[in-house]
């Protein structure tokens, strides 16, 4: 199975405003919900395998490392 298209649309352009809104903290933990919500949702409604969730929530925690490099860390979702 592959991630259903408007899925992989959905997550493409959340993804797009995690990266876009990182200098914002309250913006980057919205985006971050987000993601995390259209991955988890997409799970549980078989819209994505175990392994393709797994995938993407390894892609969003790179980008949450990127947003830590670049922040020092300030308002970032893995210290909430």
């Amino acid at each position: 199975m592959t991630i259903h298209r408007n899925l992989r649309r959905a997550l493409d352009v959340a993804y797009e405003r995690v990266r876009r809104d990182a200098a914002s903290p309250i913006a980057f933990n919205g985006n971050y919900g987000l993601c995390l919500g259209i991955i988890m949702g997409g799970q549980a409604c078989n819209g994505l395998t175990d392994e393709e969730a797994a995938r993407e929530r390894a892609h969003l925690a790179m980008l949450v490392a990127l947003h830590d490099m670049q922040t020092g860390g300030r308002g970032s979702p893995s210290a909430v």
